[in-house]
């Protein structure tokens, strides 16, 4: 191994006295392609989008089992090393080659696949290398030893490490009590991971899951169902002490479960009927805010849009509700407000001339509200006259460079970009926004800029002749080869 701290020291080295990391803390550095992925996002994309390797050549690694067995431990931890860096991941092979180590146990020794394993535990510098221990130790026969428990409670503050660390935590006589301490620790993916195998054993794990352990940095989608089923949220609204608390809570997290994505939802629920009649019971006497009526205008989509027993009812219940003089009452407040133009433009309200002020007024935060306006054709000039003469445009228009467009410097094309997107709905409206799009220095822009120029061109809009001078000029000035390769069909 070599001189440089181990990925288990850079973490037990890092950690704060309440044993999380700092917020700037990552273990991967290295970009990939372009664009560096948070700790935990490539093992929770495999995970919760991806799955498996489907007959994954798993040679390299099966290699390393035998020569582990076979005591040659420097050659196993180098052949990991280089395999790992030609771009093998872990977690998509993980189940072939634990079933590969059930099949094969004449070649191999699990005394000294037991002493690699720990040492890359504490000492190696590849993080695959150590979820690659981590799998094999899960498969060998051991005492629950506090040190290598221990070892992966450090190991688990990383997001990066955490879900395979709870796999083998799991196993452990008090695996469930360990998996909480974990999640309590931890705010992305590997929060996500350890909600998703927390099994609530008294009242203390069963509120943490339902007041905090659905919250993550990532997306509360992931884990809002595992909440609702597993803290008990339906027998929270159905007792006689249901409280407004309890109410906004639930809107919450129905409000993240509605849709089938990132994972099953309310559909694949057996008590949804029973929880959204008892959360719609609770509206008619805690219903006060626009984001209560918003909730339950959400609800009342899902609920047309689905397939659940009783959606007559329920339907009838959303309705009472969002008709009433109090909803109604809430929603023109909000809009006067500056708030609320998508729940009232829903509710058949006047809303265009109330949200194009407040547009006028808030255009650098309330830009979305052209999405509103535009597709209805509603103050059409107006807006682009807006955009016109709040944006640069002729300092923003300072030619094509590989900027990302990531940081502060580049709010205001964000801004535009968002405005251009929506100009697909309008042909010919906003050349000006349009062609200053085109000749940016962030990338994304530009692309978006052509997307509606594309958009345009497929609904018969002939290009001016300032659009298509704009488009040579591009043409001839590109730096980006992927957007070079796209404005050939320009």
């Amino acid at each position: 191994m070599s001189e440089n701290l181990s990925i288990y020291n850079r973490i037990k080295e890092a950690l704060l006295p309440d044993g999380t990391l700092p917020e700037d803390f990552v273990l991967r550095q290295m970009p990939e392609q372009g664009l560096r992925f948070a700790d935990g996002a490539i093992d929770g994309t495999v995970r919760y989008h991806m799955g498996p390797t489907k007959n994954p050549d798993i040679s390299a690694l099966t290699l390393v089992l035998e020569m582990a067995s076979q005591e040659r431990f420097k050659d196993s931890a180098n052949a990991l090393i280089t395999h790992f860096q030609n771009g093998g991941v872990m977690l998509p092979v993980m189940d072939a080659l634990q079933d590969w180590v059930f099949d094969h146990p004449e070649k191999l020794s699990p005394e000294a696949l037991g002493r690699f394993c720990m040492t890359l535990l504490v000492q190696s510098e590849d993080v695959e290398s150590v979820k690659f221990a981590i799998t094999i130790l899960e498969l060998l026969d051991r005492e629950e030893t506090q040190e290598l428990k221990d070892i992966l409670l450090v190991l688990a503050a990383s997001e990066e490490l955490t879900l395979f660390c709870l796999f083998l935590l799991s196993s452990f006589e008090d695996g469930n009590a360990l998996i909480y301490s974990v999640a309590k620790r931890l705010k992305g993916w590997g929060r996500i991971h350890a909600v998703s195998m927390l099994k609530p054993e008294n009242d203390e794990m069963a509120q943490w899951l339902l007041n905090e352990g659905w919250r993550n940095e990532i997306m509360p989608e992931y884990s809002a169902i595992v909440a609702i089923k597993r803290g008990g949220l339906l027998d929270r609204l159905v007792g006689d002490n249901a409280t407004k608390e309890d109410f906004q809570l639930a809107g919450e997290l129905i409000g993240a479960s509605l849709e089938d994505n990132p994972v099953p939802g309310l559909n694949k629920y057996k008590k949804s009927n029973e929880l959204l009649g008892a959360y719609l019971k609770l509206a008619d006497k805690y219903a006060e805010d626009l984001e209560d009526y918003s909730n339950i205008f959400d609800i009342r989509d899902f609920l047309e849009k689905g397939e659940l027993a009783e959606k007559g009812n329920l339907l009838k219940s959303a309705d009472s509700i969002l008709e009433s003089e109090e909803c109604i009452d809430c929603v023109e407040a909000s809009m006067d407000g500056g708030d609320g133009f998508y729940l009232g433009k829903a509710l058949g309200l006047d809303y265009a001339a109330r949200a194009m002020d407040t547009l006028r007024h808030e255009w650098q935060t309330k830009y979305d509200i052209i999405d509103l306006l535009l597709p209805e054709k509603q103050y059409v000039d107006e807006i682009i006259e807006l955009f016109e003469d709040e944006l640069p445009l002729e300092d923003m228009a300072s030619g094509p460079e590989n900027e990302m467009g990531n940081d502060e410097r580049f709010a205001d094309y964000g801004i535009l970009s968002y405005v251009i997107q929506g100009l697909q709905s309008v042909p010919g409206k906003g050349e000006r926004l349009i062609c200053a799009g085109l000749y940016s220095p962030v990338i994304g822009t530009r692309n978006i800029a052509l997307n509606t120029v594309d958009k345009w061109r497929k609904s018969d809009f002939q290009l001016t002749t300032t659009m298509e001078n704009t488009l040579m000029k591009l043409k001839s000035s590109e730096v980006n080869e992927q957007t070079k390769k796209r404005l050939e069909k320009f």
